[in-house]
């Protein structure tokens, strides 16, 4: 069990689970973070499973280690990543780089499309980089900007 004077427990003290899942959360919502109550009600309208608040905080917090195979895919789900990235070192350092790459360009259909290249082949993500280039092409020649955040 966790311990921690000040109610929530740090990283240095907090299981594997609760720090990826605190580093996904703090890249989804760009370090403001809603409280868990919004936060398991969006994953609830997003997925369509129930996932209480309780449970979340419990989770984030290291005050519960044991998380069910069917949280951790509707987790995933929500946050765009596989449920390996909860699970193994790996995925989870690889997801994490991404994140800060994503988090950068401040967009969330940036993010998401970073998460869900993951894993392509090398001629999926040729495929999928001329596609964008070509739309971000075709926008500009339309007179739009090229902007991330649209």
């Amino acid at each position: 069990m966790v311990s921690s004077n000040s109610g929530d427990s740090g990283k240095a003290n907090s299981s594997p689970l609760a720090r990826r899942l605190e580093d996904i959360v703090n890249a989804y919502y760009r370090g403001n973070r809603p409280p868990y109550s919004k936060i398991a009600e969006e994953i609830r309208e997003s997925t369509g499973r129930h996932f209480s608040a309780t449970y979340l905080w419990e989770l984030a917090t290291g005050r519960k280690r044991n998380v069910t195979r069917d949280h951790l895919r509707t987790l995933a789900e929500y946050f765009g990543v596989t449920p390996d990235y909860f699970t193994d070192e790996e995925v989870s350092e690889r997801v994490r780089r991404q994140m800060e790459f994503a988090v950068a360009l401040a967009n969330n259909k940036v993010r998401t499309l970073a998460f869900r290249a993951d894993g392509l082949s090398e001629a999926g993500l040729d495929a999928l980089l001329a596609l964008v280039n070509a739309m971000s092409d075709d926008a500009e020649s339309r007179g739009r900007p090229h902007r991330a955040d649209q």
